[in-house]
C-alpha cells in the first residue's frame, strides 16, 4: 500500500508488527471485532525471507503432549471456518505417515513414535498401525530396518502456504485493515504527545517502496493502544530497542529440497521418519527426515524432502548466510533418499532447494504472552499499560494459524484467552534457564551449538 495516501502519524486501535500468517490472522480477527487495525511488514507481503517461505507445511494432529493435542483439535474447526470464509480449501488432507524406530526417544522429553496414540484415542482420531513390511508395501520406501513401525493417520494434510497468505491478506483488506509493506519498525515507546484522542504507544520506523534501499525513506510514528509483535525471527529487533530485553532464540536456516519422483510411484502422503542420530567424525548427524507429496499448487512430480535440523544456526537474522545452502544438510538428505526412497533414480539430485528461518527457544515451544509489566514500567514508571503488548514467536506455527490469530485477539482485547496457552509463558525457565535475557542479542551464542529434531518435541512442521 502506498504511504503517500495515508497519514503516517495516524491513530489505530491496534497495530500488528509482522505481516506473516500469524500477524495477518491476528489482524483479521481484530478487524472482525471492530478494531481499526494496521499491519506493518518490513519486507513485501508473501515474501520468502522468513519462516513462511516455500509452498507447503504440515497440518497435523499427532502430538505426544496433551496440551498440544488439545490445541491441534481445537484448531481444526477454526481452519474449517477460515476455509469457509475463503471460499476454497486451504489444505490438502492427504494424511500423514509417521514411521521409524519404535524406541526412538524412549525415556526422553521428546516422546516416542507411538506416543501420540493416547491422544489420538482420546480425541477419536483414526489411525492404522503398520509394521516394516506394511510400510514398504503401501508407501515408496525401501531398505527399512526389520523392527520399524508406522502410524498412518488420515486426519492430517498439507497447508497451501501461498494461498493461505494471499487469502488472509485479501480478507484483511476487505475488512478495512491498513496493510503496509516496506515498513521497518524501529521502536515502540509511550505516547506523550497529548494529542486527542490519547493513545498508549507510538510505533516509530521508516517506510520505503518497491525500489528498496534506493527508495526515499519516509518516517512514520503511528499511535495505538494495543500492539501485537509477530515478526518471527526478527522479534528481538523490536524488543531490545523498545524494552531493553531479548528472547534467547536459536534461528535455524532450515534447508528444503525438491526431488523429481517417477510419476508412476504413488507418493501421496506427508511423512516423518523417527531414528536416532548417527555419528560421523565424532559429530552427531540427524536421521530425522520428513517429506510432502507432490501438491497441485506445486511443480508436477516434485516432492519436498528434507532433514529436520539445521547445520547453520544463528542468533540474529542479520547473520543469515544468504548465498549458502548448507552442503551438509543437502548431502545428508540426498544420501538418505538414495538409500530409502523409491522412484528417484540411481543418482538423486535436488531439482531446486532453498532455506527458511525457523525460530526456536530451548524447549522448542511457542512464546505467546504479554510483554511483562516490569519492562513496560521502564518506559512508563507509573504503570497502567500492562496487557497492552503481546508477543508471538518460535515454534512451528503454520498448522495453528487460525487459532493463534484468535488467541492473540482475545489476549489484546479481553486480557485473557479461552484457549490454554499457559505453557507458552514468556517468563518460563526451561531447565532452569530463562527465555528472557536483559540486554542485546549475543551473536556468538549459536556458533558451536548443534540442534536436531525439535519438530518431534511438540510442534513439528
Amino acid at each position: 500500500m502506498s504511504p503517500e495516501k495515508h497519514n503516517l502519524h495516524e491513530r489505530y486501535d491496534l497495530v500488528v508488527i509482522g505481516g506473516g500468517p500469524v500477524g495477518l490472522a491476528t489482524a483479521l480477527e481484530c478487524a472482525k471485532a471492530g478494531q481499526k487495525t494496521l499491519v506493518l511488514e518490513q519486507s513485501v507481503f508473501y515474501n520468502q525471507s522468513g519462516s513462511s517461505g516455500d509452498l507447503v507445511r504440515m497440518f497435523r494432529t499427532a502430538y505426544t503432549e496433551d496440551f498440544m493435542a488439545t490445541l491441534a483439535v481445537q484448531a481444526m474447526s477454526l481452519w474449517d471456518e477460515l476455509e469457509k470464509e475463503a471460499g476454497e480449501p486451504l489444505r490438502l488432507m492427504s494424511g500423514l505417515l509417521n514411521f521409524g524406530d519404535p524406541q526412538y526417544g524412549e525415556g526422553g522429553p521428546e516422546g516416542t513414535l507411538m506416543g501420540p496414540i493416547k491422544n489420538l484415542d482420546k480425541y477419536h482420531m483414526k489411525y492404522t498401525k503398520l509394521d516394516r513390511d506394511g510400510i514398504q508395501k503401501n508407501f515408496p520406501f525401501q531398505n527399512l530396518p526389520d523392527n520399524w513401525e508406522g502410524i498412518d493417520m488420515p486426519d492430517n494434510g498439507c497447508i497451501n502456504v501461498p494461498l493461505l497468505l494471499r487469502t488472509l491478506h485479501r480478507l484483511c483488506h476487505a475488512l478495512g485493515v491498513v496493510l503496509f509493506d516496506y515498513a521497518t519498525v524501529k521502536q515502540i515507546f509511550p505516547d506523550k504527545t497529548k494529542i486527542y484522542p490519547p493513545a498508549n504507544w507510538i510505533i516509530e520506523g521508516t517506510m520505503r517502496g518497491p525500489k528498496g534501499a534506493s527508495a526515499y525513506a519516509q518516517n512514520f510514528a503511528f499511535r495505538t493502544d494495543k500492539v501485537a509483535i509477530t515478526p518471527g525471527a526478527y522479534v528481538n529487533h523490536i524488543l531490545y530497542p523498545s524494552f531493553g530485553f531479548t528472547l534467547d532464540v536459536n534461528i535455524w536456516e532450515m534447508v528444503y529440497e525438491y526431488y523429481a519422483i517417477d510419476p508412476s510411484i504413488q507418493f501421496d502422503k506427508m511423512w516423518f521418519q523417527f531414528q536416532e542420530d548417527s555419528s560421523v567424525g565424532g559429530k552427531p548427524v540427524s536421521n530425522l527426515f520428513y517429506g510432502f507429496p507432490s501438491v497441485p499448487w506445486g511443480p508436477p512430480n516434485m516432492c519436498r524432502i528434507a532433514v529436520d535440523t539445521a547445520t547453520n544456526v544463528i542468533a540474529d537474522p542479520d547473520q543469515r548466510k544468504y548465498p549458502v545452502i548448507s552442503p551438509e544438510d543437502l548431502e545428508n538428505t540426498r544420501e538418505w533418499i538414495h538409500k530409502h526412497v523409491l522412484g528417484v533414480g540411481p543418482h538423486p539430485v535436488p531439482v531446486f532447494a532453498g532455506t527458511c528461518l525457523q525460530t526456536n527457544v530451548s524447549d522448542n515451544m511457542f512464546v505467546l504472552d504479554f510483554v511483562p509489566d516490569r519492562y513496560l514500567r521502564h518506559a512508563v514508571p507509573s504503570g497502567g499499560l500492562d496487557k497492552t503488548i503481546v508477543v508471538f514467536t518460535a515454534g512451528w506455527a503454520m498448522k495453528f494459524v487460525p487459532l493463534l490469530g484468535r488467541v492473540l485477539k482475545e489476549l489484546l482485547l479481553d486480557g485473557k484467552s479461552k484457549y490454554d496457552v499457559s505453557q507458552f509463558s514468556i517468563d518460563r525457565k526451561p531447565g532452569g534457564i530463562p527465555i528472557i535475557r536483559d540486554g542485546p542479542v549475543d551473536r556468538t551464542r549459536c556458533a558451536t551449538m548443534h540442534h536436531v529434531g525439535s519438530s518431534l518435541h511438540g510442534l513439528g512442521h
